[in-house]
């Protein structure tokens, strides 16, 4: 199975990371980087239609972590935002991936995830963190996870009202 990720490197919108100037460097694995591409896609749409206020912005990155079940590819579109009058940033994060589990255990662990973590209550959330939404499927085969996690970055792609649960106002 580590062969199967053997090419997936880590990328972002450009070599030292967003707002870094440097050239791209491009994902060699098509799964990861095609649902990269539409997850990016749909928080591009959102980051256009809501109001995130000034010096905000998404910033989308292809994460590999090793952990002890395996190592994880996942996408991560996180959008750093300044509430009214508020000095510390917060955060809106959509992410979806696949933990490559070794061969002799129970199978690859797919997870998806909208999070926000808010310095002070916004729209119908409080301060601090919040999930909300999280799906997490155990002991799949390899090409049942990739599958699944196609299913899983299609769902988070249907959320668009997460910015309006916030109270962001739109353009």
């Amino acid at each position: 199975m580590l062969a199967a990720i053997a090419n997936v490197s880590f990328w972002s919108p450009t070599a030292g990371g967003a707002g870094s100037a440097g050239a791209r460097r491009p994902c060699r694995s098509r799964v990861p980087c095609r649902l990269h591409k539409q997850l990016d896609d749909f928080t591009t749409q959102l980051f256009i239609a809501y109001d995130f206020g000034d010096e905000s912005g998404p910033v989308p990155a292809i994460l590999i972590e090793k952990h002890a079940a395996g190592p994880e590819v996942r996408t991560h579109h996180r959008f750093g935002f300044f509430a009214e009058g508020d000095s510390d940033v917060s955060e809106l994060r959509f992410s979806a991936g696949v933990t490559f589990t070794s061969i002799t255990s129970t199978g690859c662990i797919v997870e998806a995830m909208v999070a926000v973590d808010l310095e002070r209550p916004l729209g119908e959330f409080g301060a601090h963190a919040h999930t909300i939404h999280l799906e997490r499927i155990d002991q799949l085969f390899l090409t049942d996870a990739l599958s699944r996690l196609e299913e899983q970055v299609t769902v988070l792609c249907t959320m668009g009202d997460v910015p309006n649960r916030l109270g962001l106002d739109t353009h």
